[in-house]
């Protein structure tokens, strides 16, 4: 899975306002500037969920994808958020969110589902990976009731709002955009909203536009890959096992693909990679994230991770990090993070993502 380089700008945009450099934020995720110079260009998921952490622990906001959503319009995000900002009504710029939402992040969806006096917009998150960050979800959330404010009712307030995630320790910033009816640790991502609101024109509409937007944004959907490669659904095989708490052999991810395991380990030799290399990857991707989770103890991200005994996962986290996972959650929860120097500031951002 991968994201269009407009989100991981609109990373950068955000934490700079906050007074993090975007090249020590970069160099804090691994990343280079030249990599989101591009704006077609496509990041691997792994570098998106990178930039978020880093992002947040920069920051030191534990509420950043909100503060996010509330510092950049729509319209920062290119030529799909001008398509929506100029839609005829609120509802129909939730539906070009929804068609084109591909364009943003590979695998996602926005569904809309109508319940009478009710309409929910959905966050579904790739089936077979590991969970979306919760920073992404927030922000992707927020925007969609931001959208509902700055274009049609800056009173509007969600009949209910629910996340997956668990609780982070402080809510009073979520109750604040959200309102009361807020619910963690649910079984879906989801803002609710009053059906009536959706058929209200929005005060941008510019139909004429959005006609023409679409055009453009219907050629990139086009050009965008259809199939993953062998690793790629390997990988999404191993992210959903370990997400069940255990880990994959490589004949049964080879039965899921449909061919041999002698013929998968060659697949994954011919890539430079094997199966141990993605299992550790993945294994050490997720620790880090379920740790930045106070919710979650130690133990419990060990099992959820597919570790039999404490130890031995803590033997494991610290040759990924060179940290015990104590000493990382209380640095992550702490807030501290590098915000590096040296490098010029990112070029071409400024509060729009360019196109």
């Amino acid at each position: 899975m991968n994201a269009s380089v407009k989100v991981l700008q609109a990373i950068v945009v955000a934490a700079a306002a906050r007074g993090v450099p975007p090249a020590g934020l970069l160099a804090a995720a691994g990343l280079r500037q030249e990599e989101l110079v591009d704006p077609d260009a496509r990041v691997p998921r792994e570098c998106e969920l990178r930039l978020w952490d880093a992002a947040r622990a920069s920051t030191g906001d534990d509420g950043f994808g909100l503060r996010m959503a509330e510092a950049l319009p729509v319209e920062a995000y290119g030529a799909m958020g001008f398509a929506a900002r100029s839609s005829a009504t609120l509802g129909e710029a939730y539906r070009r969110t929804a068609r084109f939402i591909r364009l943003m992040r590979s695998g996602v969806r926005l569904d809309i589902i109508d319940d009478g006096a009710v309409v929910r917009l959905r966050h579904v998150p790739p089936t077979g990976e590991a969970p979306p960050s919760r920073y992404a979800v927030e922000w992707f959330t927020a925007t969609l009731l931001l959208m509902a404010r700055r274009g049609v009712d800056p009173t509007c307030v969600p009949i209910e709002t629910r996340f997956r995630h668990p609780a982070p320790a402080r809510v009073d910033e979520h109750r604040r955009v959200f309102g009361a009816a807020l619910t963690f640790a649910a079984d879906r991502d989801e803002l609710a909203l009053p059906a009536a609101l959706l058929a209200r024109p929005q005060l941008s509409a510019e139909p004429g536009l959005s006609s023409v937007l679409d055009r453009h944004l219907d050629e990139a959907l086009a050009r965008l890959p259809t199939r993953l490669g062998v690793v790629d659904r390997v990988r999404a095989g191993v992210a959903h096992e370990l997400h069940r708490g255990r880990e994959p052999t490589l004949a049964e991810l080879a039965r899921d693909l449909r061919m041999s395991a002698r013929s998968l380990q060659r697949h994954l030799q011919r890539a430079g990679t094997s199966l141990q290399v993605l299992v550790d990857g993945l294994r050490a991707e997720l620790a880090e994230r379920y740790l930045a989770e106070a919710g979650l103890s130690i133990a419990e991200v060990a099992f959820m991770l597919g570790f039999s005994e404490v130890s031995t996962f803590h033997r494991a986290f610290k040759r990924w990090t060179g940290l015990t996972p104590a000493v990382f959650r209380r640095d992550r929860l702490a807030g501290h993070g590098a915000h590096g120097h040296g490098a010029a500031a990112l070029p071409q951002l400024s509060r729009r993502v360019n196109l």
